[in-house]
């Protein structure tokens, strides 16, 4: 059983969200929490929230895009907050864009931020943790990457990317007291469900089957206790998902089938 106490957990995209509610609930278990995002603002908030219970606590406004500069980010975090335990990349932006309006632009973009750059922060950060034969990478992906991408080809297709990355990695290190982990979140209440510039509308959303970012912030935390490659939020996504897996062709199918009865 992983025990936080006294863990130094670096998220990033921890200004709103899951980021916000997973820094929150290391914070309260006792985790010493390094918050990184670009909003100073919002930041500073969460931040004052968790050092209610983790005072060591601490905030690193950073440009994710900005990949040459993640290496430096990660020495500023180490010096100032102590070798990572643990990372948990959570940064990402979403791009609601059908094929047929799809831009190579808008593709690059959401690759740049949702696979490349938590891959360089991973890149940065390992050599430490294998060094001192201990430490966790928990790799955030999408419902998208395992049910449909309809509409969200791009963003899917970068978390599709970022699971095979982290896939290599459990398997790589196995023996080496790192762990990596992929958790799996499907709708989730936050700003990343809202409308956006570049994006098309989000879809409705269910009540009855969005989660709340609390919800899959205790899914992060449990991934950590738990030798499994992947931890899925809630029961209904791990549902969906085997559900796919066991026929894909017949669940695109049905997919398909519902979606040229909605144009009709």
């Amino acid at each position: 059983m992983w025990e936080p106490r006294g863990q130094r957990v670096v998220i990033t995209g921890a200004s709103s969200g899951i980021g916000a509610a997973t820094a929150l609930e290391f914070a309260r278990l006792g985790a010493i929490v390094g918050l990184v995002a670009r909003r100073e603002a919002e930041l500073g908030e969460v931040l004052a929230a968790c050092r209610q219970h983790s005072p060591e606590s601490a905030k690193f406004v950073a440009d994710l895009a900005d990949l040459d500069g993640i290496p430096a980010l990660a020495e500023r975090i180490s010096t100032e907050l102590g070798p990572i335990d643990v990372l948990v990349n959570n940064a990402g932006v979403p791009k609601r864009r059908t094929a047929a309006t799809l831009t190579l632009a808008d593709a690059a973009e959401v690759m740049r931020i949702n696979y490349f750059s938590p891959v360089a922060l991973t890149i940065a950060v390992l050599p430490s943790m294998r060094e001192r034969g201990a430490g966790h990478v928990v790799n955030i992906s999408s419902m998208g990457a395992h049910m449909v991408a309809f509409g969200v080809g791009a963003y899917s297709a970068s978390k599709a990317a970022l699971e095979m990355f982290t896939e290599s990695m459990y398997v790589e290190l196995a023996g080496s007291g790192v762990h990596a982990h992929v958790v799996v979140p499907g709708t989730t209440s936050s700003e990343f469900s809202t409308p956006k510039d570049g994006n098309d509308p989000p879809f409705p959303s269910d009540p009855a089957t969005t989660a709340s970012p609390e919800t899959v912030a205790a899914a992060i935390v449990a991934s950590l206790s738990d030798e499994r490659f992947v931890t899925y939020a809630t029961e209904r996504d791990a549902a969906t998902a085997a559900a796919k897996n066991a026929d894909p062709n017949a669940f695109l199918d049905s997919m398909r089938q519902r979606l040229s009865g909605m144009r009709r």
